[in-house]
């Protein structure tokens, strides 16, 4: 039986294939930031070179280089039947045993600092066999690549944070538990601690679905290997479907943060508007008691009287 909402997204693809042909015919390389994409690109065994550079370029540094990674499942519950299921984009596992969550988040949620911190706690916590009495744990790292300001971060100006847990003293308590953060918005800023290598990651990321011949002759083997990947025209029949519905997908966050955000706004205008004409009511009527708290002192009621009936007080003028 076909359901009423299959219909319903049946014509919406239409409607955005139809609307969306011409625009899409000129588009080379694929949004690298929708869900199929980001999984083609960095979650599959054929592409897993591109995962290992991606994370030897960002975290290597602090993590040890990366040999080799074998993919885990993206699935984890609780170690009771209360605690939440979570699902990872992709979870994986180098040859030294490390761990690493690799999450793409496009739109700003409420608290994702607090999100990447609970996936990593579950990834430590389902490491360590059942009645285990030693806590040793195994390295576990949260790769976060966002589209979008941290608050914590807005406006300084970076592009790439690396996060251990440290003492009063800036001294890291251990290596082996640490959040990374790439902000795709700031791809550009000119940050100490990142190489050219990591701004090639970010760019690529940021800029591909905008690309064109030129600026893939521009990039080096390995970035141009990774474009090849990308091309929509690689892509077969049912590929293309997903992907056109990951764009979708995507185009819906990105209309939901511009409705959120107009909303947002236009409240802050109707506040800005009501406070202002409770502001002037607010003043008119001060005036008007102050007028007549000095119509009073003028008719040689006292002071105090004023103000017993105005609430305006004049001091011990009389």
């Amino acid at each position: 039986m076909i359901r009423l909402f299959d219909v319903l997204y049946l014509h919406r693809v239409l409607d955005y294939t139809n609307i969306n042909s011409k625009s899409m015919d000129k588009k080379i390389f694929m949004i690298p930031t929708t869900d199929f994409s980001f999984k083609r690109i960095f979650g599959t065994e054929t592409n897993k070179r591109f995962l290992i550079h991606f994370l030897n370029s960002f975290v290597a540094a602090y993590t040890g280089e990366i040999a080799d990674i074998t993919y885990l499942p993206t699935e984890h519950y609780g170690m009771t039947e209360a605690e939440h299921k979570v699902v990872f984009d992709i979870l994986c596992e180098d040859t030294c045993k490390r761990k690493f969550i690799i999450e793409m988040q496009r739109a700003r949620q409420p608290e994702y600092k607090y999100r990447s911190i609970f996936y990593l706690a579950r990834t430590i916590s389902s490491s360590m066999m059942a009645g285990e009495k030693k806590y040793y744990i195994l390295p576990a790292y949260s790769v976060n690549i966002l589209d979008f300001d941290i608050p914590e971060y807005k406006n300084n100006g970076e592009s790439f944070w690396a996060i251990f847990l440290k003492d009063q003293k800036n001294r890291v308590l251990t290596e082996k538990v640490g959040v990374f953060y790439m902000n795709l918005c700031n791809f550009a800023a000119q940050q100490a601690d990142v190489t050219d290598e990591m701004r090639a990651w970010l760019n690529v990321l940021k800029n591909m679905p905008e690309m064109g011949d030129e600026e893939y002759a521009a990039q080096d083997d390995f970035f141009r290997s990774l474009l090849d990947e990308c091309r929509i025209s690689k892509l077969d029949d049912v590929e293309k479907e997903s992907y056109n519905k990951s764009v979708l997908e995507y185009e819906d966050v990105k209309q939901a943060i511009a409705l959120a955000a107009k909303e947002s706004f236009d409240e802050g205008i109707e506040q800005g508007k009501a406070e202002g004409i409770a502001e002037g009511i607010a003043k008119g009527r001060e005036e008007a008691l102050l007028q007549t708290a000095k119509n009073l002192l003028e008719l040689g009621m006292s002071a105090a009287d004023i103000a017993k009936v105005t609430g305006v007080d004049l001091g011990d003028r009389n």
